[in-house]
């Protein structure tokens, strides 16, 4: 009982590396930087006297 408690404490103290750039990245940020220019753009055109 205590060997696997030992085990899993070893397996939980090891640090795993990600990749930054995934597939769910690209298209988080493929979605969302041209909605906040958008969003920008938009709001912008509220001020504009004529």
């Amino acid at each position: 009982m205590k060997k696997g408690i030992v085990k899993m404490n070893k397996s939980v103290n090891r640090s795993i590396s990600y990749p930054i750039f995934t597939f769910r990245w690209l298209a988080i940020h493929g979605i969302a930087i041209p909605t906040v220019f958008f969003l920008g753009a938009i709001t912008s055109m509220q001020f504009i006297q004529r």
